[in-house]
């Protein structure tokens, strides 16, 4: 059953948009921007049955959402998000994934970007059923951000004091979109991941200018990000995901897209792989203690991870 934070709220039929995205996918028809934007207002206002809700979210599933639809569900979410003040602009970076194979490079890049002045902030959760497949064998952002002695902000006042101490400033998904965290966390109840898992990644839980670091999985969902940045005049930077996470790859050459108010102008980054490269294992401590070791300047960082620190404060200073 899906939390309603506003029992009272009037009850939204969700039947005739489910005859449209629900018809398979060569009968199914994609909704508007302002249908989907009041479709998702309707959720988290608590409006659609539990019935409906699984049926929406298993149609989008099956059908694939197009841009449109996804810029509709974020503008249905603006209201539902946190926003953090900030006197100069912020770098996004949502961490959902976590490693599997490889350590987890997130916390690195995100404390090399924090030393460097920018204020960077994280957010997420964790959305594996716990027991389920491999799902244990994840090593998440926030355990090894923990391990580092960095443990997630209570407030928007506590990010911001993180910034001023140049360490990343973490906010879980509960904080920053409560009702977007009721929605992934239907996973452990439909048993597959939904749209509101493409959504978190696309937050920006920032009062002010921003750039996002975003990243797509196979190249149809990255050519569909392209299209919503382009709609909605978005500031990113975009590349092939890691293990799900918008951190370069730390063995082989990677490009990153750079998106300026919605227009794509140059691509980025052509990191050369270290073959001699030895990372550590893909435990919360060792990932922790290899982390250390680089910023302390024991150990170098991988030249990939430091040409992507390079552009993303590029990008940040012209946003200033």
């Amino acid at each position: 059953m899906v939390d309603r934070p506003h029992a009272e709220a009037t009850a939204f039929h969700a039947a005739p948009l489910i005859r449209e995205i629900g018809r398979g996918a060569h009968g199914s028809r994609a909704l508007t921007r302002e249908q989907s934007a009041a479709l998702m207002g309707a959720i988290l206002d608590g409006a659609v049955s539990d019935l409906e809700l699984g049926g929406v979210l298993i149609a989008l599933r099956m059908k694939g959402e197009t841009a449109a639809e996804i810029a509709g569900f974020l503008d249905a979410l603006e209201p539902h998000t946190l926003r953090i003040a900030s006197g100069i602009p912020v770098v996004v970076l949502p961490t959902y994934n976590g490693a599997r194979k490889l350590p987890n490079l997130v916390p690195l890049l995100a404390c090399l970007l924090a030393r460097r002045g920018v204020p960077l902030l994280l957010h997420g959760q964790s959305s594996e059923p716990v027991g389920v497949g491999k799902s244990h064998a994840r090593v998440s952002t926030l355990s090894v951000l923990a391990a580092l002695g960095i443990p997630p902000c209570t407030d928007a006042a506590d990010a911001a004091a993180r910034w001023a101490q140049r360490e990343p400033a973490y906010l879980p998904l509960a904080d920053v979109a409560p009702g977007l965290a009721r929605l992934i966390g239907l996973r452990r109840v439909l048993g597959v991941r939904n749209v509101s898992h493409t959504l978190a990644k696309l937050l920006r839980p920032v009062a002010g200018p921003s750039l996002l670091l975003a990243s797509y999985t196979h190249p149809a969902f990255g050519a569909m990000l392209a299209e919503l940045f382009a709609q909605t005049a978005a500031t990113a930077l975009l590349l092939r995901a890691t293990e799900g996470e918008a951190v370069v790859h730390a063995e082989r050459p990677q490009a990153m897209e750079i998106w300026r108010a919605g227009a794509r102008v140059a691509a980025a980054l052509q990191a050369t792989p270290q073959t001699e490269l030895v990372l550590p294992a893909n435990t919360i401590r060792d990932a922790a203690e290899w982390t250390r070791d680089v910023l302390d300047g024991m150990e170098p960082p991988p030249v990939g991870i430091a040409a992507q620190v390079e552009t993303v404060v590029a990008e940040w200073e012209r946003l200033r």
